[in-house]
C-alpha cells in the first residue's frame, strides 16, 4: 500500500475500533480525569494519525493505542477512580515512546490546539508546560 494513503482506506473495516467520534467521545468524558500528560499523550498521538508526514508503520501503532483508548472494555475498567484509566495510559505512553521520533513540533503544537478546542476551559496549557512535557 502507498504510504500517502488516506486514513480512511487504512482504517476501512476498523470503525468499531477506533473513529474519531469515538475519540472525542473518550476524550471529554474521561479527558480531564487522566491528568494533562494523559490528555496531551491522546491528543498528541491523534495529531500524529492524521499527518502524512508519519509513516504507515507509525500510524497502525497509534491506530491501536488509540483503539484501546477508545474502547469501552479494558483491562481495568475506565469507571474506577485513578486505577480505571491507568491501563490506557499506559498503552497510549508506550505507543508515543515507538512513535516519538516522528513527532514533530507542529504535532505537538497541534496538539495542544486541539485540547484547547476540545476542553475549553478545562484545558490549561500553562499547567502543561509546567509539567514539561
Amino acid at each position: 500500500m502507498d504510504q500517502n494513503q488516506s486514513m480512511e482506506q487504512m482504517i476501512a473495516g476498523k470503525e468499531k475500533h477506533f473513529s474519531d467520534e469515538g475519540f472525542f467521545h473518550t476524550l471529554k468524558k474521561y479527558g480531564t480525569k487522566m491528568g494533562f500528560k494523559g490528555l496531551h499523550a491522546a491528543a498528541t498521538l491523534y495529531m500524529a494519525l492524521k499527518s502524512p508526514n508519519m509513516s504507515k508503520a507509525n500510524k497502525m501503532i497509534i491506530l491501536g493505542a488509540l483503539g484501546y483508548f477508545i474502547l469501552p472494555i479494558d483491562v481495568v475498567a475506565d469507571l474506577l477512580p485513578v486505577v480505571g484509566l491507568s491501563d490506557d495510559l499506559v498503552v497510549m505512553t508506550a505507543a508515543l515512546t515507538k512513535v516519538f521520533m516522528s513527532i514533530d513540533d507542529e504535532m505537538k503544537a497541534d496538539a495542544h490546539a486541539l485540547l484547547k478546542k476540545t476542553l475549553g476551559e478545562h484545558y490549561d496549557n500553562n499547567e502543561m508546560q509546567a509539567e514539561k512535557l
